[in-house]
């Protein structure tokens, strides 16, 4: 990989989907590599910025250190037309966008996904149906279920018992016990619960094949013979939900082992990493782990 480019290259322009215009933005790093990144954005209210303009602040970093980075708005986000469809249904959309990266910069022979939350869950998804794709970057993947969210409760508030910032808390009475243990207590049994609106989702996932996002994710993981790199906040409770899943499922578990993947835990981490701190952290180890793996990497070629 070679050095800091000195000049960055912004350019924004609008780009098809299905009829929809979507618009796209390319920050140029080193025209001699041949791998990009394309970041995928969460579920609305969000666009292609990022909260707090971390997505900028990401791409003008990778470009800076040679890497080409695209964000775009896929169909009824920011300022692209159409309807929202979701991120389970962004198939079409990443499609266009990878065909404009590589339309508009013929170099980039390799695009790696990048995405937080459901956006990760989207790369997931989708990786494998995209030749170009050869790793997936997921930040907290979104895999929440009822069973997961009531087994990452129990956990997160059983965890709480063992920390001693809670027991200074308690004894600073800046909680209070009855109230804190009643509305914990709360929380777990309406996650427990049964509960008519998720049987009547879980009838409707069954008749529709793109329901059951989870399994098709799982397939995803399966299926794609790239690599993925799981960037996980430690303060998120979507994090403990996706370990939850792993720990307890077989096909998860074997999944999630495959050769070639591989995690970083991001130490003050939450749902988009908005602290400052660890925003930083997440930056650091993700281009330096791009840097090693797309230098050094015999099977996937050297990035230079």
């Amino acid at each position: 990989m070679s050095g800091q480019i000195s000049e960055l290259r912004e350019t924004a322009f609008a780009f098809d989907c299905e009829g929809s215009s979507l618009i796209g933005f390319i920050h140029e790093g080193n025209p001699s590599n041949d791998i990009g990144i394309l970041t995928i954005t969460p579920g609305g209210p969000q666009c292609r910025i990022g909260v707090g303009r971390q997505l900028v602040r990401l791409a003008r970093r990778l470009a800076a250190e040679g890497v080409t980075v695209m964000r775009f708005d896929h169909r009824g986000l920011g300022d692209s037309e159409g309807s929202f469809r979701g991120f389970q249904d962004t198939h079409n959309d990443i499609a266009a966008a990878i065909d404009e990266f590589q339309r508009r910069l013929p170099s980039i022979r390799r695009v790696i996904l990048w995405g937080g939350c459901d956006a990760a869950s989207a790369a997931l998804l989708n990786a494998y149906k995209l030749p170009a794709v050869v790793c997936v970057i997921a930040g907290n993947p979104f895999v929440s279920s009822p069973v997961t969210a009531a087994k990452a409760q129990r956990k997160h508030y059983l965890s709480r018992l063992k920390q001693k910032s809670f027991w200074v808390k308690l004894l600073k009475l800046e909680y209070n016990p009855k109230e804190y243990a009643a509305g914990a207590l709360q929380k777990l049994k309406r996650k427990s619960a049964p509960n008519k609106k998720a049987s009547a989702d879980t009838s409707e996932r069954k008749s529709h094949p793109q329901g059951n996002f989870v399994e098709n994710i799982l397939t995803g993981l399966r299926k794609f013979n790239g690599r993925i790199l799981f960037l996980m906040g430690d303060r998120f409770l979507l994090s403990t939900e996706f370990d939850q899943l792993v720990v307890s499922t077989p096909e998860w578990r074997a999944a999630y082992n495959k050769p070639g993947y591989e995690r970083i835990d991001i130490k003050g981490g939450d749902q988009v990493f908005s602290n400052q701190e660890s925003q930083e952290r997440m930056f650091d180890a993700a281009s330096q782990w791009i840097h090693k793996t797309f230098t050094n990497s015999a099977d996937q070629g050297p990035v230079t």
